[in-house]
């Protein structure tokens, strides 16, 4: 039973972490401790993300993913961080997954964006 309910909470999250529209529900619900801190791991490691926006995401090669005015991520929602991360941005050095990334590391990865850049976790 706990492992029906483990991959119920999942399948949740994952549904939620890339909703839009009325009736979704808060960013801060959705990005919860473990999916920040997992994002945080594939952000330094196989994203490669640190190494265009900085360790602290303060910026660099690509843009400060801290607090400023999204450029491509619509007042930077979890749904439009995830939309870059998945879609990337054309006429830039932002591609689609970067590092090779899956679905599930880029839910991740768009999570800790998110939690940092609304001062909502530490890089």
């Amino acid at each position: 039973m706990a492992i029906g309910l483990i991959a119920a909470a999942c399948t949740l999250t994952t549904r939620r972490v890339g909703a839009q529209g009325a009736g979704a529900p808060p960013d801060s619900v959705v990005a919860t401790a473990s999916l920040i801190n997992a994002g945080r791991a594939v952000y330094h490691g196989q994203g490669t993300c640190a190494v265009c926006h900085g360790q602290n995401l303060e910026g660099g090669i690509g843009l400060a993913l801290t607090a400023h005015e999204w450029k491509d991520a619509k007042g930077g929602s979890l749904a439009a961080i995830l939309g870059v991360i998945t879609k990337g941005v054309g006429g830039t050095a932002m591609v689609a997954h970067p590092g090779g990334i899956n679905d599930e590391q880029a839910r991740q990865v768009a999570a800790y964006v998110w939690a940092v850049s609304h001062s909502k976790a530490k890089p």
